[in-house]
């Protein structure tokens, strides 16, 4: 069952909603990462605790960037006809999964034996590397 005309401009929507909230977050982080930085004064605690809080906005922005590649890539995938395909399985994402993330590469399953295999690998049963690929949820 592939997804239906009206869900996919639905999920089509979601994704360039979503993108366009997480640049302008981005963009804010980046502003107010320049302006603390213009007003830096103070002693050494003021300091200390400015770091602090930029290496955390630093963190979140670095995950909005991950989940921006992914927004990016499933709209790519929109215009070439291949979302919403699992890319382990080769099955139909679910449009449920999807509306919770509209950028994920798996379904629940493909997913789960993915992260299965990763356990298995990061406690050394495996000589070669396999290829996670996180989707972001």
């Amino acid at each position: 069952m592939s997804l239906k005309k009206r869900e996919l401009k639905i999920l089509e929507q979601k994704l360039h909603e979503e993108r366009a909230k997480i640049l302008a977050h981005l963009q804010k982080i980046e502003d107010n990462a320049s302006q603390d930085m213009s007003e830096l004064t103070g002693d050494s605690a003021d300091i200390a605790s400015l770091e602090i809080a930029q290496e955390s906005l630093s963190k979140l922005g670095n995950r909005e960037m991950k989940v921006l590649k992914l927004i990016d890539h499933a709209i790519k995938k929109l215009a070439d006809g291949s979302y919403g395909i699992c890319e382990y399985s080769g099955e139909d994402i679910p449009f449920a999964r999807l509306e919770v993330s509209p950028w994920a590469k798996y379904t629940v399953e493909a997913k789960e034996e993915l992260e299965r295999k990763e356990r298995h690998y990061r406690k050394g049963g495996e000589a070669s590397t396999p290829d996670f690929g996180s989707d972001g949820d």
